[in-house]
């Protein structure tokens, strides 16, 4: 008598669940990094604090970058990449397709920058070109190492 479901299957499918997983938690923890009122006093002194603004200055979202880049700002900006970055590697090991990555990764970053208009933060548009920053170079790396890897692979075995 053949079994329902396969040993590999089961394993398949709670691999599946924990890739899920993984990338639930990852989004919350940005979310929550993303609506804490202040990013400095979660970090420095571990207060997490949230301020609803039900009437947001949208045209905040639009100021340019400032002529002044100071080493704590380039540490925020580097930050929104790594995070991204994290974020599509989680997404690669769950999809195959980059332009569905994309897609989400991007409309993520759009979301988190707009909702920070309503928790008192200062989103911003150009946020949303560093995140796509991490998510394009992590994508790109990944296409030159499937392409390495698939070249690798012998045909004739």
């Amino acid at each position: 008598m053949k079994p329902l479901v396969s040993v590999q299957t089961v394993v398949e499918k709670g691999v599946g669940i924990m890739r899920s997983l993984f990338i639930f938690v990852w989004c919350t923890v940005i979310l929550i990094f993303t609506c804490t009122s202040s990013f400095h006093d979660l970090i420095q002194q571990g207060v997490l604090r949230f301020r609803w603004d039900g009437d947001p200055t949208f045209s905040d979202f639009l100021s340019p970058l400032p002529y002044v880049l100071s080493k704590g700002f380039l540490l925020q900006k580097l930050g929104h990449i790594v995070v991204f970055q994290v974020l599509t590697i989680l997404l690669l090991m769950k999809f195959r397709s980059h332009m569905i990555i994309l897609a989400m990764t991007a409309s993520f970053a759009s979301l988190t920058e707009i909702l920070q208009l309503y928790f008192s933060r200062g989103g911003r548009a150009f946020d949303i070109g560093f995140d796509l920053i991490g998510i394009l170079l992590t994508l790109a790396i990944a296409n030159i190492l499937r392409i390495k890897h698939s070249s690798r692979i012998d045909l004739n075995n």
